[in-house]
């Protein structure tokens, strides 16, 4: 089953929390996007797929998140500026998160990246409040500009993939730590 595009976009008197049927493979772009929505977003463990900005300025979301094992891209925008309070668990088979994907989001603890990703698009973590060390993985090829940036709460040495052949502009503009 699928939830389709602008599905529940914009819908701001849907101010409650949100059950997704066991049976829902693909959400579709833009299907909550700027809705009210709120508490905590489970997602079913058949999810395939997540379209570009889904859950974007979704702000009313809150705890962790846990996207399931056969999501293989976090496209653009997906979760931008969504307020989730707790922390991120990514699938071990991600292959790429895409720009601005969790820009300007509040989970915390570390930031663990799958062995799998090869690529991270520009601003996807940028302004979040991840900390710890970060270690980005050996498979690495691509990063954009500004993936890190105002990271202020990452710590500890960052050490670049072989595979990447140029840092990006702003990688890591204002982060402290």
């Amino acid at each position: 089953e699928e939830i389709g595009q602008k599905a529940f976009e914009n819908c701001k008197s849907l101010i409650t929390e949100i059950s997704l049927p066991e049976s829902v493979r693909v959400i579709g772009s833009s299907a909550f996007s700027s809705s009210a929505i709120k508490g905590n977003l489970t997602f079913p463990h058949n999810l395939e797929s997540i379209g570009s900005s889904a859950f974007s300025g979704c702000s009313s979301l809150t705890g962790s998140l846990v996207i399931p094992d056969k999501v293989e891209v976090i496209p653009s925008s997906a979760f931008w500026h969504c307020g989730f309070t707790g922390t991120l668990t990514l699938p071990k088979g991600l292959f790429e998160i895409g720009s601005s994907a969790f820009s300007g989001t509040k989970f915390k603890g570390e930031l663990n990246l799958p062995s799998s990703i090869a690529t991270i698009g520009s601003q996807a973590f940028e302004s979040t409040l991840f900390n710890g060390t970060l270690v980005l993985p050996s498979e690495l090829i691509s990063l954009g500009s500004s993936v890190f940036s105002g990271c202020w709460r990452l710590s500890g040495v960052v050490e670049i993939p072989e595979n990447i052949v140029a840092i990006p502009s702003q990688l890591f503009s204002g982060c402290t730590g």
